[in-house]
Formats: structure tokens, C-alpha cells, sequence
């Protein structure tokens, strides 16, 4: 158990780093300075001072100047990405969903991933998916439900889980795992989708059972945060 801790910890410090992460999970905005920016091919890169922290964001074309007070969220982390534009590779940068200027303009949508093969699998899919209905997926043998891991998470934690449910999200290639998001119909919103970490393959509309250790009130830095996470998780149909 405890070197799966390390494991994770190391995970979550690679996201820290980044200031953000893919998921569905509660967006809050973020505020930094502006120390550079620049405008290059389809997008405005920004490198922010966000409490100390150097923050990358990627966003389509603005207006922005350096010692400006920028405010974003949501959004998508984007690791060794390779701009043709400027030649330069980030570590990790942010191709944000909603930003603006403090003081000049309100906070607005901006279609900021790269429509590419390579970002593709990171972004929400554009198919409108029925979430099941109560009763419709069985519990899985010694499993939970979401509704039943929401209400003991302080019990379930750093605990194995099992959940039966079906696949409403995939985000692939996060830091070298695929994100998968759950819903099997129980729990109230916002509280009725899990996420699940894993290398194994999942395809959106799939009912699946996921057995992993469920991580309680995990913070990945910009604003995103999961009540619960299961991670290493371990997928089959």
C-alpha cells in the first residue's frame, strides 16, 4: 500500500507542476500575471505567474499584454507539446476552455484544442450519450454503487473498490494513463459520475466493472478537484 501512495503522490506532483488536468470535475477560475505572451499561427501562447508558479496557456488569438491579470478555467493539459509555429516544446501547457482579461472583458468560451490526431482523445466527446437509468446496470458482485462510494468515501479510502458502471467519458494519453468517466445511474449530480485511472481500454458506452483504490478529496492544482478518484484501476467487461 505504500508504495502505491508514492506512486500516486508522484502523479499528482506531475500535475501540480502543470497547474492543470482532464476530467470531468468542478471547475473554479485561476488568476496570473502575464509574463510573456505571444501570438503564433492559430494561437496566443501566455506564460503566467500564478502564486509563484509558471503556468502555460494556449488559447485562440487575444488580445493580452505582459503585467496583464488573466483569469481562466477549465481546459486541457497538453504534455510535451511541440507548437510548429514558435518552435518550442512545453513540458505542459494549458489549451484553456474560458479566458479572459481582468478589467477588459468578460470570461468566454474559446475552442482552443488542436483539432489534430495526437489531441483528439483528450477532448470531450461531441456524441450525446444517455447516462443509464436507476436500476439499469447491476451492482457488481461485492462492489458498490457511485451513490454508496460518494457516501463512504471517509470509510472506502486508500481502500479497493468495485464498481459497475457504464463509460460516459474516455480521455487517453493524461500523463501516459487513460481517464475513464463512470455513472450507473445512482447518486445526484454532481455527485453521480466517478472517474477512473487506468492503462487498460475502455470504449464510451461500455458497461464495465472498475477495481481500484479509491482516493478521497484529491486536488490536481487549477481549480480541479475529484471528492473521489479511483485510481490504478483495472477494467473489464
Amino acid at each position: 500500500m505504500k508504495k502505491r501512495n508514492v506512486i500516486f503522490a508522484g502523479f499528482l506532483i506531475l500535475f501540480f507542476a502543470a497547474s492543470a488536468a482532464l476530467a470531468d470535475l468542478k471547475e473554479t477560475s485561476n488568476i496570473g500575471t502575464v509574463k510573456s505572451a505571444e501570438t503564433a499561427g492559430k494561437y496566443t501562447y501566455i506564460k503566467l505567474d500564478e502564486q509563484g508558479k509558471e503556468v502555460w496557456l494556449a488559447t485562440s488569438p487575444m488580445n493580452v499584454s505582459v503585467g496583464d491579470k488573466v483569469e481562466y478555467s477549465g481546459g486541457s493539459l497538453m504534455k510535451d507539446f511541440h507548437s510548429k509555429s514558435l518552435n518550442k516544446t512545453f513540458d505542459y501547457i494549458v489549451f484553456v476552455t474560458r479566458v479572459r482579461v481582468l478589467g477588459k472583458e468578460p470570461l468566454s468560451d474559446k475552442q482552443a484544442v488542436p483539432q489534430d490526431d495526437y489531441h483528439k482523445n483528450t477532448q470531450k466527446d461531441k456524441k450525446t450519450l444517455a447516462a443509464p437509468k436507476s436500476g439499469e446496470i447491476k451492482k457488481a458482485e461485492g462492489g458498490k454503487t457511485v451513490k454508496e462510494i460518494f457516501a463512504e468515501k471517509e470509510k472506502l479510502k486508500d481502500k479497493a473498490v468495485t464498481l459497475r458502471a457504464k463509460v460516459m467519458k474516455v480521455s487517453k494519453n493524461i500523463l501516459g494513463k487513460t481517464w475513464l468517466t463512470l455513472s450507473d445511474g445512482t447518486g445526484a449530480s454532481p455527485d453521480n459520475k466517478i472517474i477512473a485511472v487506468t492503462l487498460d481500454e475502455a470504449g464510451i458506452g461500455d458497461v464495465a466493472t472498475v477495481k481500484g483504490t479509491l482516493k478521497t478529496d484529491v486536488n490536481l492544482g487549477a481549480g480541479y478537484k475529484y471528492k473521489v478518484l479511483i485510481d490504478e484501476a483495472k477494467v473489464t467487461k
